[in-house]
C-alpha cells in the first residue's frame, strides 16, 4: 500500500439459504466484476442499513424472494486490489415467501455443499463452502436452526 493508505472496505451481506441438505447459490452476470462466478446471494449494504434488513432487501431485489435471516455463519475480510476490500457477513437464511426469479443474476441452483467444488466459486465465498462441507457431514445436519 502506498504511503500507509488502506483500502476502502465495503460491507457486504450474503445469505446461505438452506433447504434440508441443499444451499442456494447464484451465478453472477457475464458482465461486470467476477463474471459467471457462483456465490451466495446478497450484496452491499446501504449507508446506515441494518445488515439483516439489507440482506432481505438484496434477496428481494435479486431473486424476488422473502427470507428469514438466521444467525451469522461466517465473516471474512477480502482484499480485491490495492484500493478496495470487502467485509462479508454470511448469514444462515431460508426462503419463506415469493417466487424465485432471476432478476440480477443469470442462474440459481440448489446444491449440496460437496457439489459446489465443481463450480467456479467467488473467492470470498470459498471458506464458507469449506465450512459447509464440514457441517454437512455432522449428524445434526447442515443447519439445525432451520431443520
Amino acid at each position: 500500500m502506498v504511503g500507509g493508505m488502506h483500502p476502502t472496505t465495503t460491507l457486504v451481506v450474503a445469505a446461505v439459504c438452506v433447504d434440508g441438505p441443499h444451499v442456494l447459490v447464484t451465478q453472477r452476470l457475464s458482465s461486470g466484476r467476477f463474471p459467471d462466478q457462483w456465490e451466495f446471494p446478497g450484496g452491499k449494504l446501504h449507508w446506515g442499513e441494518v445488515p439483516e434488513e439489507g440482506l432481505r432487501r438484496e434477496l428481494r431485489e435479486e431473486l424476488g424472494v422473502e427470507i428469514e435471516v438466521g444467525c451469522p455463519l461466517h465473516v471474512i475480510h477480502y482484499t480485491l486490489d490495492a484500493q478496495q476490500a470487502v467485509a462479508v457477513v454470511f448469514y444462515w437464511a431460508r426462503i419463506v415467501g415469493g417466487t424465485l426469479t432471476l432478476r440480477e443474476v443469470q442462474a440459481a441452483r440448489w446444491v449440496q455443499p460437496a457439489d459446489m467444488a465443481a463450480l467456479p466459486i467467488l473467492p470470498p465465498n470459498r471458506p464458507v463452502v469449506t465450512r459447509l462441507c464440514r457441517l454437512a457431514a455432522r449428524r445434526a445436519g447442515l443447519c439445525p436452526q432451520f431443520d
